[in-house]
């Protein structure tokens, strides 16, 4: 039980309550111990027990701590703590004041190295989000800590060696200067050697030294004037080399059939097949006609991307066999003129063939009589003479195995002095040769004859049955007038009076006609005559604007010859 004041009669000495209550006696309050009042409640004006630990309640608690000067550690009571976990796995035993002075100065950098880099961690996080100058300040400031860090830790790590050894493990760095040698180097590349344009040297891995068939797509550059011709050399920049090839153009059928084409597409992709060096798929490819400085215009002529490398190329051409029947048996004809011999009729057995107005048809077997090639064929309906025969075949294309490298190093001249293959129009240029015409090429008036046929005859006892909507009437040209055309007409007054109100009216609808036709012929030519002021006026802007364009284009280029020729 609690001892509690006994009451009294006096407060504090005799004097009354404050609250006008029972007087209290101040002894109890005024002892010392630890069973006293005040010790019993001082737990109740503070957070936990001052006394749970058994220890008196007046003593001090502190934590463990560090000296980081001296490098000792201390307990809660200001023992000594002996270290046995140590960083570098060496007791402080024995040790100099200068050997423990550099052991807490390591310890100290390397506290220093851990708070950098998580403050540095930090910063990169918030580049991002906050995004304003101060911010990338830091950022830079903590690139810049890194790459001391590191260096400081090459040279700790190639401290004896120095850069050699380190070029030894790691190679030569961006930026060095290093010396090459290279074996199996041509004369003419030392002779014609020219130190002011910069050489790039590349790699080759060994599947790049082979050579086939690379399949590409490709598209003609949009600012390139001309389409680009199918079996003309084009000049190849792909990887590290540059190469002269021929390339072969199709497109890709729903059927998965490589179809030739003739010219690249206006603004399309089409497939290319040329001859070069293989190179791994999806890398870059840039063609060019010319390398000569001096072509006016764009100089790009193409862009694409490898899609595969192969040995062979399934490029087929559309080619159609054309024949004439010379029998008609009911729906069997015999056929000549579609080949040659009947080894050829025996290699087409069972193809399809098809008439101008659209009856299929098959090839059966070769016969005898007739010219050599001629063979029987069925079709779905009995065809006429005057049909023409023909047969859809798919010829191979073969891809011409032709690489040129450009060898423009090994000539003083530059590229003037590499010698390419020219496509055939600018041979025909050069040479002033006409083109050569082909007289089967030429596009001939088609002559037809006029087929006539037999009139539709039907018999009079079958047009008696027919109804009268379905029968002939067919009336006959009269040799002379008739009646109605012969006869006079004779008015009566009225008539007369009727008919002189319409002339009056037709004669006052005509003249105004005339008149909103002449006026209206006014007014398109005051039209036409302000249209042609503008006309002018536009024409000289557009005239204005025109020469001084090319002004500046013969600038500019004037100024690129000249910087050529330096």
């Amino acid at each position: 039980s609690s001892r509690l004041p006994p009451p009294s009669g006096e407060y504090g000495g005799g004097a009354a309550g404050p609250g006008g209550g029972l007087p209290y006696s101040m002894e109890a309050w005024l002892e010392e111990g630890e069973d006293c009042l005040v010790e019993r409640i001082r737990n109740k004006f503070v957070t936990g027990d001052w006394g749970a630990d058994g220890e008196d309640g007046e003593k001090e608690v502190f934590d463990k701590f560090e000296d980081l000067e001296a490098g000792e550690r201390y307990g809660p009571n200001g023992e000594v703590i002996e270290d046995s976990d140590d960083e570098d796995g060496e007791g402080t035993e024995g040790m100099t004041d200068a050997e423990l002075r550099d052991l807490n100065a390591k310890r100290k950098a390397s506290k220093k190295s851990e708070f950098d880099d998580e403050y540095d961690d930090s910063k990169k996080g918030n580049v991002g989000k906050a995004g304003d100058e101060q911010a990338e300040g830091e950022y830079v400031e903590a690139l810049k800590r890194e790459k001391e860090a590191r260096m400081r830790r090459n040279r700790d790590e190639f401290g004896v060696d120095g850069e050699s050894g380190r070029i030894r493990y790691e190679g030569f760095r961006q930026g060095m200067y290093c010396r090459v040698r290279i074996d199996g180097v041509p004369a003419e590349f030392i002779e014609s050697f020219d130190p002011r344009m910069p050489l790039v040297i590349g790699g080759l891995t060994p599947q790049e030294t082979e050579r086939g068939l690379i399949r590409c797509r490709f598209k003609k550059h949009r600012w390139h004037k001309k389409i680009l011709k199918c079996n003309d050399p084009l000049v190849f920049s792909i990887g590290w080399r540059r190469f002269q090839s021929i390339p072969v153009f199709s497109t890709e059928d729903d059927n998965g059939r490589y179809r030739y084409l003739k010219y690249t597409p206006e603004h399309m992709h089409c497939q290319a097949v040329f001859y070069g060096p293989q190179v791994p798929p999806n890398t870059g490819v840039l063609a060019i006609q010319r390398l000569s400085g001096n072509i006016p215009g764009f100089r790009i002529s193409a862009t694409g991307v490898v899609l595969e490398l192969d040995a062979s190329a399934k490029v087929v051409k559309k080619l159609k066999l054309v024949g004439q029947p010379t029998k008609i048996f009911k729906n069997t004809a015999f056929v000549t003129g579609m080949f040659n011999s009947e080894l050829e009729v025996s290699r087409f057995e069972g193809a399809s063939i098809r008439t101008v107005s659209g009856i299929r048809g098959q090839v059966k077997k070769s016969i005898r009589e007739g010219q050599p090639g001629s063979f029987r064929a069925t079709f779905e309906d009995k065809i006429l003479m005057s049909d023409i025969i023909f047969c859809r075949t798919w010829v191979p294309v073969e891809i011409k195995n032709y690489y040129n490298p450009v060898t423009s190093l090994l000539s003083k001249s530059g590229v003037d002095g590499w010698r390419a293959m020219k496509p055939k129009a600018q041979l025909h240029v050069e040479t002033q040769t006409p083109i050569e015409v082909n007289p089967d090429s030429i596009y001939k008036p088609i002559e037809r004859k006029e087929r006539t046929f037999n009139k539709l005859y039907v018999p009079k006892s079958v047009e008696a049955n027919l109804p009268f909507a379905s029968k002939r009437k067919e009336d006959k040209k009269r040799k002379k007038k008739s009646y109605v055309s012969k006869r006079a007409v004779v008015m009566d007054a009225t008539e007369k009076k009727k008919y002189t109100f319409m002339q009056a009216v037709n004669t006052i609808k005509n003249e105004k006609k005339a008149k909103r036709k002449e006026k209206n012929a006014e007014r398109r030519a005051a039209r036409d005559k302000e249209q042609a002021k503008q006309d002018e006026k536009l024409d000289a802007a557009r005239k204005a604007r025109k020469r001084q364009h090319h002004r500046t284009e013969g600038k500019l280029e004037a100024a690129k010859e000249r910087k050529r020729l330096r």
